[in-house]
């Protein structure tokens, strides 16, 4: 049934990995005279030289739409519970890879060359956090539809 509780979580949860691939996820100050930069999923957009695509952020932006996608998918396979319950399990592991990167960005281990300075995380970091903790409930929500079923057809 597409009307239960899991719906919900994994709507909501697409909705925040869909604002968080169009919102600034950090902002780099710059040691050289300049202006701030913005760091966003798929690059960087700085005042002075405009949209700049990174290959660096290309994993951020590939991890996170591809957590969306399934997060989106998940919620049509309502009838094969086992299905939905897995691909949850990979959204979650593709977003965990996604802060994986993201910290190592933070950090300065994986920099991004366009820009140098100084990363500050934006509130659009944490959207992913609130998806992967929607995904986590629905999948929940959805074991526990599983056991309710195998109960309903043991007492038959």
């Amino acid at each position: 049934m597409i009307q239960r509780k899991q719906t919900l979580f994994l709507l909501v949860a697409f909705i925040c990995y869909a604002l968080c691939l169009f919102f600034p996820i950090a902002t780099i100050a710059s040691k050289v005279m300049g202006g701030d930069s913005m760091l966003y999923n798929l690059g960087v957009v700085s005042g002075d030289q405009g949209i700049v695509f990174s290959a660096t952020c290309l994993p951020l932006f590939i991890l996170l739409a591809v957590s969306a996608v399934l997060s989106l998918v998940a919620i049509f396979l309502y009838k094969n519970r086992k299905a939905q319950a897995n691909l949850c399990s990979i959204s979650v592991l593709f977003t965990i890879l996604w802060y994986v990167d993201y910290i190592l960005m933070a950090l300065g281990i994986v920099g991004v060359p366009e820009v140098d300075g100084k990363v500050d995380i934006s509130f659009a970091a944490c959207l992913p956090l609130v998806s992967v903790i929607l995904v986590l409930m629905a999948r929940k929500g959805i074991n526990d539809d599983e056991k309710l079923v195998r109960a309903a057809d043991r007492i038959r």
